[in-house]
């Protein structure tokens, strides 16, 4: 999946790259192009582990709740 953030990376820096003046994006080094690019894969990567993890704590506390049901589902309520 990193080779689908990388590749998006670059679309995102190609395009910034575009909105600059043709003088300002003369002056740009591919380095820097490709420092951009890193910085632009590196935040599309921790949004996505962010949400991960917020979708696995959402999965986890569905699970602790359906042990819970499972546990008591017969038992009259006091």
């Amino acid at each position: 999946m990193s080779e689908h953030y990388e590749k998006h990376a670059e679309q995102v820096a190609s395009a910034f790259m575009e909105l600059l003046d043709e003088s300002v994006r003369q002056a740009v080094s591919e380095e820097q192009r490709a420092e951009l690019a890193m910085l632009v894969e590196a935040a599309i990567s921790t949004a996505v582990l962010q949400q991960m993890e917020r979708a696995a704590e959402e999965v986890s506390a569905l699970s602790n709740r359906l042990r819970h049901y499972a546990e008591f589902y017969d038992k009259p309520a006091a």
